[in-house]
């Protein structure tokens, strides 16, 4: 039970820092890691006893959770309670890495329209930022490619 315990904190400590890393509270993390090693839907409560952290940050680390689409409410029979369950992390990434991609790319080509309009004078600064987003473009691309690899 010590080795299970010992894993615990480190994937604890895994989402957490990858939380921070991403320029979220790493209190997301600590919430994305518990439900990803729970065998069952919890509770906010569930969460504030594993984490002993407030109640405000558990609800404030699952609506970001939801919103970005890690986590998900449960509906449990007979229960009043709001449940959370985390999603599966590689379709997640997924689908956070497509919505940069198409941001990216929405970008690119709304620049590229705007290339064709301004004067020689405002050519210049408009290609040298085409060519900044057209590089984040085609490693938006690759990552989508790798991601789409290892899926398959």
């Amino acid at each position: 039970m010590i080795i299970m315990e010992e894993a615990k904190k480190l994937i604890i400590e895994l989402f957490s820092e990858l939380a921070k890393i991403h320029g979220l509270n790493k209190s997301v993390g600590a919430v994305y890691a518990i439900l990803y090693l729970s065998d069952k839907p919890l509770t906010i409560s569930d969460i504030m006893e594993e984490l002993k952290i407030s109640k405000g940050n558990v609800s404030m680390s699952l609506k970001k959770l939801e919103e970005l689409g890690f986590v998900r409410k449960v509906w449990i029979k007979g229960e009043r309670k709001n449940y959370y369950e985390a999603v599966d992390g590689f379709s997640s990434i997924k689908d956070i890495a497509k919505r940069k991609h198409d941001l990216i790319a929405k970008t690119y080509e709304d620049l590229k329209k705007l290339e064709e309009k301004c004067n020689e004078e405002e050519k210049e600064f408009i290609k040298q930022k085409i060519k900044g987003i057209e590089r984040m473009k085609k490693i938006s691309e690759k990552i989508l490619e790798a991601l789409n690899d290892l899926d398959n």
